[in-house]
């Protein structure tokens, strides 16, 4: 019977490894336990002197109006964007799977997903003030006619539609490899038992790609809740504070304000956030998965 043996262990491989251990310690690990260990101080971000605060800072945060309106509106973009680029991705991977010239319009629809979201943002910011306020103005819309990004009610919400249109195409993708590992058979055997095309979509294609489902409700949440420069370039956080998210207050804090451990205190919080949020996902979409298989 042959015995295993212990392999030996090789530098070369070790020192391949270094350069990329180096950089995720020093821009990953170090500024994430660095941003605990001043959010428990008064810092200002500049000086090398500052005081150890305790808890204040995080105290002081949960009765700051002008930290709760931008979490609020962080929750509010995060909710309407998981719903849009998960509705809409799926809308069109599985209209664009029988189609003639599918790759065209797939790739169509991914393009804008590989444009600078400050490209994107100062584009829209031009549109609605000038061609959108037009038809607007010409079909008596009076939210578009206004420039609804001046609006405070409607600011965010254009802004969870401009960032629906430009990351929509890289979900459908996803949702698109998803659609590769169902069989079709399952789809033939359903039609010959007289199944609509929405029964063959609710019943057979949605629970098969229940894993592409589960990576995109978690990929959408946490990547509003780090949203800062498309939305900064489209409205600025405005008019007023309507549309600031939690990732612009900690900008504006940390660097403007010159409050970088209060600001770092708002960082740890959006972590401890989508930690949480995401592991709620990961619990109830990994068990709707797991009921699906049994």
């Amino acid at each position: 019977m042959k015995t295993l043996k212990k392999k030996r262990f090789n530098w070369v491989e070790f020192l391949l490894v270094v350069p990329a251990l180096v950089f995720y310690l020093v821009f990953v690990v170090y500024p994430l336990f660095g941003g605990f260990f001043y959010s428990m101080t008064d810092w200002n971000g500049i000086s090398p002197d500052f005081n150890f605060v305790g808890l204040k800072n995080y105290v002081n945060l949960f009765h700051d109006q002008f930290v709760l309106e931008p979490l609020g509106n962080s929750v509010f973009f995060a909710f309407v964007s998981m719903i849009l680029l998960n509705v809409l991705g799926l809308i069109f991977a599985v209209g664009l799977d029988n189609i003639a010239g599918k790759s065209f319009y797939r790739g169509l629809f991914y393009l804008p997903s590989v444009l600078g979201s400050l490209v994107v943002g100062y584009i829209f910011s031009f549109l609605f003030s000038m061609p959108f306020a037009s038809i607007g103005q010409k079909f008596g819309w009076d939210v578009l006619a206004n420039n609804a990004l001046g609006n405070q009610d409607w600011a965010l919400m254009m802004g969870c539609l401009v960032s629906a249109w430009k990351n929509v195409g890289w979900y459908m993708v996803i949702y698109i490899a998803g659609l590769q590992n169902v069989d079709k058979s399952l789809h033939e055997a359903a039609i010959i038992d007289g199944a609509s095309s929405w029964k063959r979509f609710w019943s057979v294609t949605f629970p098969l790609i229940a894993p592409a489902f589960t990576i995109n409700m978690i990929l959408s949440v946490e990547r509003a809740f780090k949203e800062y420069d498309l939305i900064f370039a489209l409205t600025g956080g405005g008019p007023g504070r309507a549309s600031e998210l939690l990732s612009m207050t900690i900008y504006n804090e940390s660097f403007t304000n010159k409050r970088a451990g209060y600001g770092s205190a708002l960082g740890v919080i959006l972590f401890l956030i989508i930690v949480a949020i995401t592991l709620i996902q990961l619990f109830a979409l990994r068990r709707r998965e797991n009921d699906i298989n049994y």
